[in-house]
């Protein structure tokens, strides 16, 4: 009886191991698509040049998009977006290593990085929000709008 106990007890293991495994594979790498090279941003109705563009984007969920770049000109990128008191840059997964959600967030409440609504519903239910830094550094990912904060 004891055999058929440490069997099972093993098997449960193995199962939820498997299907930890899935689920972190899931969340970190499935269904994101890396994205870099981009030559220009789109804030509004206006394209602005980057380089340096490197991001992550899917096409199963309009969050999925990160992205960092430089901007050639920052004030004017600035001036052609909306000011977003709401912008709350997404959790990213941990092989993306050029956006840090918490030092960008960080960043955007102490004024070192000024956060802009860069174009309205693009994608269901979300909006391409952004952080630009002075010295032309430029973070983009988009978060939920209205129609899923209910």
């Amino acid at each position: 009886m004891a055999k058929t106990g440490s069997l099972l007890a093993g098997g449960i293991v193995v199962v939820a191991s498997v299907f930890g495994a899935g689920m972190w594979y899931a969340q970190q790498q499935s269904f994101y698509d890396t994205v870099s090279g981009l030559a220009s941003v789109r804030i509004g109705t206006s394209d602005f040049t980057v380089s340096d563009y490197e991001g992550t984007d899917g096409v199963t969920s309009p969050l999925k998009l990160r992205g960092c770049f430089r901007l050639a000109d920052p004030a004017a990128a600035l001036a052609a977006g909306k000011p977003a008191p709401d912008a709350v840059p997404l959790t990213t997964p941990d092989w993306i290593e050029c956006f840090d959600e918490e030092a960008i967030f960080a960043d955007i409440q102490t004024n070192r990085a000024s956060a802009i609504m860069a174009g309205d519903d693009e994608g269901d239910g979300a909006d391409l929000y952004m952080a630009i830094y002075p010295d032309g550094r430029g973070y983009a990912w988009r978060q939920p709008n209205s129609k899923y904060k209910k």
